[in-house]
């Protein structure tokens, strides 16, 4: 999560937080092959980014806004990990 969170540009104090809040909300998050579909979304009046969960009306919405949408889907990551231990 870390690594994902790190390449779509988080400081890594925000990615740790990140990952701790989605713990929290996601009780399951290190069952392989369970987990939902999330999303960080950029709240403008507290200009922090705010994790909810994936809401497609309003990460379209945030987007042409110009407001940045951080894909958080459990379900691929893990899909894209256990592809990457596989090789």
């Amino acid at each position: 999560m870390m690594v994902y969170f790190l390449s779509a540009g988080l400081s890594f104090d925000l990615a740790g937080e990140t990952v701790k809040t989605l713990k929290d909300k996601e009780p399951e998050l290190f069952v392989i092959g369970r987990g939902s579909r999330w999303m960080l979304l950029f709240e403008g009046h507290k200009r922090s980014l705010a994790l909810m969960e994936y809401d497609r009306t309003k990460a379209i919405t945030s987007l042409d806004e110009g407001q940045p949408v951080i894909p958080v889907w459990l379900d691929e990551i893990y899909q894209q990990l256990q592809q990457k231990l596989k090789a």
